[in-house]
């Protein structure tokens, strides 16, 4: 069991890697918006890797401070995930905010969504490390 838990954690971990990557993409085409939803889904799919990780059911919600504070590391990265938990809902539905998602977002408000998912990465490095030993140890392709 302990190894089937590894194997997923390492699944949803490198997703998240892939989406704050792509994120990081879209800033650079124009993609706003859709960076912006990428940073909330990074740090969603790196949080649940974690839980992965430690043995523990994945929580099927997507609010990022709730799984932060499961986890018990929301005060390391409170400030970041303040900031992109709304984007989950903001950044994709045309009815939740004042104008549709791609007017309300540009360049400066998008890269700084992906700076702090990717903030929390940083911040969480040692929760995740063997995580980063397991992509090592296994070549790619």
């Amino acid at each position: 069991m302990a190894r089937l838990t590894k194997e997923v954690a390492v699944k949803w971990f490198k997703q998240a890697l892939h989406d704050l990557e792509i994120a990081k993409k879209n800033v650079a085409i124009g993609g706003y918006d859709t960076a912006a939803f990428l940073a909330h889904q990074a740090v969603e799919k790196l949080l649940k890797s974690l839980f992965a990780l430690r043995g523990q059911k994945i929580p099927r919600l997507h609010y990022i401070d709730v799984l932060a504070r499961r986890l018990g590391v929301f005060q390391l990265v409170a400030d970041e995930i303040i900031d992109i938990n709304a984007d989950y809902m903001f950044a994709r539905y045309p009815d939740v905010g004042e104008n549709v998602p791609y007017e309300e977002y540009d360049e400066e408000i998008a890269a700084e969504k992906v700076a702090k998912a990717e903030r929390v990465f940083t911040l969480l490095k040692e929760y995740y490390q063997e995580l980063l030993e397991e992509q090592e140890d296994k070549p790619d392709g």
